[in-house]
């Protein structure tokens, strides 16, 4: 029964973003919308280096490539915006290949994580950074898909800034939020040297 459950949860969430994002299709932005052909700034997250942990989960939509975040720090959420004017720097690339190496930066420098995902069959990362790292921006690109198919996978991807020195840690996992973890799920670990 609960698998029964589980499947028409998914159904619906499934069938919400494909309804939502062909309401969305053809509509001419509204005076204060961004026109599709300009370029968007990611959200940035707040500072949270008074914080031991920071734990970030996200709701996307995939057929327009947008993106809601939401920082979860001590069960309480906070919407992040960000200045359409203003830029983040996105330093180094780390990828799935970098898995469980590690990587130095200068106090104040930035990274970008990209992880590969897809959102469409539940299955998101989350990402755990220690309390010298701040995520700054994250973001989901759809890959291209073509004409006809729905739930094409995509990149994850975080910009992170160095905040204090020492060693730092990002752990992510990639799972469906509403399972328990068993220890089979795809895993990133990454160990952050800050001079």
């Amino acid at each position: 029964m609960k698998k029964i459950l589980k499947i028409m949860a998914m159904l619906l969430v499934i069938s919400t973003v494909v309804f939502a994002a062909g309401c969305t299709e053809g509509a001419e932005p509204a005076g204060n919308e961004t026109p599709e052909d300009s370029e968007q700034v990611p959200p940035a997250t707040p500072d949270t280096s008074g914080t031991t942990e920071e734990t970030v989960t996200e709701n996307i939509t995939t057929e327009n490539n947008t993106t809601e975040n939401n920082t979860t720090e001590n069960n309480t959420t906070e919407n992040n915006t960000t200045e359409a004017n203003e830029t983040v720097e996105t330093g180094q690339i780390v990828t799935e290949a970098d898995n469980g190496t590690s990587i130095s930066l200068e106090n104040g420098e930035n990274f970008t994580l990209q992880l590969g995902g897809n959102p469409t069959t539940g299955y998101s990362w989350e990402l755990n950074v220690s309390e010298g790292l701040s995520i700054l921006s994250v973001d989901y690109i759809q890959d291209p898909a073509p004409e006809g198919y729905t739930g094409v996978s995509g990149i994850y991807t975080w910009v992170i800034q160095a905040v204090d020195p020492g060693t730092q840690q990002v752990d992510g996992i990639y799972k469906r939020s509403w399972e328990n973890t068993t220890g089979t799920e795809d895993n990133f670990t990454l160990t952050v040297e800050v001079e």
